[in-house]
């Protein structure tokens, strides 16, 4: 189960970095998008877009590679932790879709 949840996170952050990225270079004639999380602003004002999901994707990827295969954290609240990364990119992506779809980027 853990190995699933953390490809789900893994897939569900790739999505959510995408559509990011969409909505972030796609300009729009009406609209200012901007990156609502704050941090994540940070970062990218900081490296630049593509490198600000570079390095997201690459904590990410450690901390899933981490939680997947320690034995310091028990099982549930590992499986309760990985379903909750999984949860936050899904809902992130599902939202810049939404964004995008009503700003007219897509």
């Amino acid at each position: 189960m853990r190995f699933l949840l953390g490809g789900l996170v893994l897939l569900f952050n790739f999505f959510d970095n995408l559509t990011t990225f969409v909505c972030l270079r796609t300009s729009s004639p009406i609209f200012e998008v901007v990156e609502a999380n704050p941090v994540a602003r940070w970062t990218f004002d900081q490296l630049g877009l593509m490198q600000g999901l570079v390095l997201e994707t690459a904590v990410t990827t450690a901390a899933v590679t981490f939680l997947i295969f320690t034995d310091r954290i028990p099982a549930t609240p590992k499986l309760v932790l990985l379903g909750t990364l999984a949860l936050l990119p899904a809902w992130a992506a599902l939202n810049n879709l939404q964004v995008a779809w009503a700003v007219g980027l897509i």
